[in-house]
């Protein structure tokens, strides 16, 4: 999502949460260290796009990221691999990666998927992110 958006759709999602009587704990990496559970300071700067490097981490890329002190916020594959370390059991997002269109020949596959069948964390997506996906 483009700024302001990013930022305001995650702090309405982190309010919804406490409403609901849950506590929020989004995950990012800032500055080369893993957060679970961001300051709104933090979310200020994964989502300052114009100042700021933020790069979107999955599994492959967290070693990576926090190696080169990066920024970034997490997939769902990410997201479930330092959710399962934290002893994070479920957590909500808003679109689950799936197939391309083609994807027996392409082999364009989300990361998504394949961590789904990976890690023991429970992942309630409210939709795929892209008609492009199909799921199975």
């Amino acid at each position: 999502m483009p700024r302001p958006t990013n930022l305001e759709t995650a702090l309405a999602l982190e309010q919804c949460v406490r409403e609901s009587g849950a506590i929020p704990a989004t995950i990012g990496i800032v500055r080369g260290r893993i957060h679970v559970g961001l300051s709104q300071h933090q979310l200020e700067l994964l989502a300052d796009t114009k100042n700021t490097v933020s790069s979107k981490i999955s599994r492959r890329d967290i070693a990576a990221v926090c190696a080169k002190r990066g920024n970034g916020g997490t997939t769902i594959a990410g997201t479930m691999v330092i959710a399962h370390l934290a002893g994070i059991k479920i957590f909500a997002t808003g679109g689950l990666g799936g197939v391309h269109r083609g994807g027996e020949n392409s082999l364009d596959i989300s990361a998504d998927l394949t961590e789904l069948g990976r890690t023991p964390v429970t992942v309630f997506a409210g939709n795929t992110r892209s008609s492009r996906y199909h799921l199975w």
